[in-house]
């Protein structure tokens, strides 16, 4: 059994650079450049070989995880979870930025089942040893209430989702740009519910501050003028659905431009809008718009494309 007092020391060295990938400030555009951390000059030498060690493979997980290998980065980060587990237990400060760095990876592999319990744990973990207030828990609060939504675990997610929205408003205002973020996730998560008049009242709220906050033209707001667009369809709101499907198209076509995925995806759903509306001639003129951008941008093969062809072929066979 190593020396609690040096097992400490190594700790507290490792804390200090276990930065990973998923340390990132909540709405931060730039990736993290953890700080470097100079070893003690009086670390034991069999003791500092073994941070060293430890410091390569953070950096490694690190650098897979911002080339977008993340099964690389899986497997670095299994390793160093189990040697922190065997050297510090199963209950100390460093496995939480581990732990939710491999349910990131985990998630972007479409793995949600799997990420699900290291995120639960990345998140218990920053609770425990940060504090509820602290970015790092109110993060993994996030990727867990998002990736219960990817699982369609829909009750639970709108649960945890509706907390992250309270935590955010306290720590970071009811203004800030994610707590508007994550109440966006929340009337997601309600419309997949098929709680269509709470995720359009959610939504009306949130284009308002919107608006008046980032601004009319900004992506936030146009993704969720987008998303109301949907709700109202839903509901068979279809007069106001196509209303906000044209604002919310004046602004998309000039940017982030007509061919845009995004761009694309709503004038397919506004496409779909006017057929259910019978208004098949403009049905036809949107969806075959929008076809020639996807195959002029994403190719033929693309999901988009093929559903706005499918949706062409569909509009051409109804009777003149």
């Amino acid at each position: 059994m190593k020396p609690a007092i040096v097992i400490f020391h190594l700790a507290t060295l490792l804390t200090a650079s276990a930065v990973l990938c998923s340390a990132e400030p909540p709405l931060a555009d730039a990736k993290p450049k953890p700080a470097e951390v100079k070893l003690p000059e009086n670390l034991p030498p069999v003791l500092k070989e073994k941070a060293l060690e430890f410091k390569k493979q953070q950096a490694s997980a690190r650098e897979f995880m911002q080339a977008g290998k993340y099964a690389e980065a899986e497997k670095v980060l299994r390793v160093l979870i189990d040697e922190f587990k065997k050297l510090f237990g199963p209950d100390n400060a460093l496995l939480p930025e581990c732990q939710g760095a491999l349910g990131t990876c985990l998630r972007a592999q479409g793995k949600v089942t799997e990420a699900e319990p290291e995120l639960r744990a990345a998140w218990q973990g920053h609770l425990q040893h940060s504090g509820a207030d602290k970015p790092e828990t109110l993060r993994m609060h996030n990727a867990l209430a998002e990736n219960l939504h990817e699982e369609r675990k829909y009750e639970e997610a709108e649960k945890e989702t509706r907390a992250v929205v309270e935590e955010m408003k306290k720590v970071y205002g009811a203004e800030h740009p994610a707590t508007l973020l994550n109440r966006g996730n929340l009337a997601a998560v309600l419309s997949d519910e098929r709680k269509h008049a709470e995720a359009e009242t959610e939504l009306r709220e949130l284009i308002k501050i919107d608006e008046r906050v980032i601004g009319v033209d900004k992506q936030p707001t146009l993704m969720a003028r987008g998303n109301l667009a949907i709700t109202l369809r839903e509901q068979g709101k279809l007069a106001e659905s196509e209303q906000e499907y044209r604002t919310l198209l004046q602004f998309m076509d000039k940017h982030p431009g007509k061919d845009h995925p995004d761009t694309l995806t709503f004038r397919y759903h506004f496409a779909l809008c006017l057929t259910m509306e019978k208004k098949f001639v403009e049905a036809l003129q949107e969806a075959e718009q929008g076809l020639a951008a996807a195959k002029n941008k994403l190719g033929d093969d693309h999901p988009e494309t093929k559903a706005l062809q499918k949706l062409v072929e569909n509009l051409q066979r109804v009777p003149k």
